[in-house]
């Protein structure tokens, strides 16, 4: 989607870019198990990461999907991780900003 900048630095919506790419590489692969999505940045440290529904499980095709796609479109310039949690509203890390939340009848994000 986005070319991947020469330099992190001098980019000032670094952050944007890291979300951009996220949200583009989730196209079609979001499944219902994904509750919410999302990434954290630190310079070239990017984590990714996903809430599914109980149970949490070792096997998330989708997931692996996502994560393949992103760093096809990032290519090599990112050291990427990835965090899978079980969904709970209180258990949410308000310091991601999601790309994805699934429609979960209320507003159970906010706070």
């Amino acid at each position: 989607m986005f070319p991947p900048p020469d330099d992190v630095a001098q980019l000032p919506t670094w952050s944007n870019y890291v979300r951009g790419q996220l949200t583009q590489a989730s196209l079609g692969l979001l499944s219902p198990r994904i509750v919410i999505a999302g990434a954290t940045d630190d310079g070239l440290d990017v984590t990714l990461h996903f809430y599914v529904d109980h149970p949490v499980v070792d096997d998330y095709p989708e997931i692996a999907e996502i994560v393949e796609q992103f760093e096809d479109l990032t290519g090599d310039l990112l050291n990427v991780t990835v965090e899978i949690k079980e969904w709970h509203p209180a258990a949410v890390d308000h310091q991601v900003v999601w790309t994805y939340r699934r429609w979960l009848g209320e507003e159970v994000l906010s706070g």
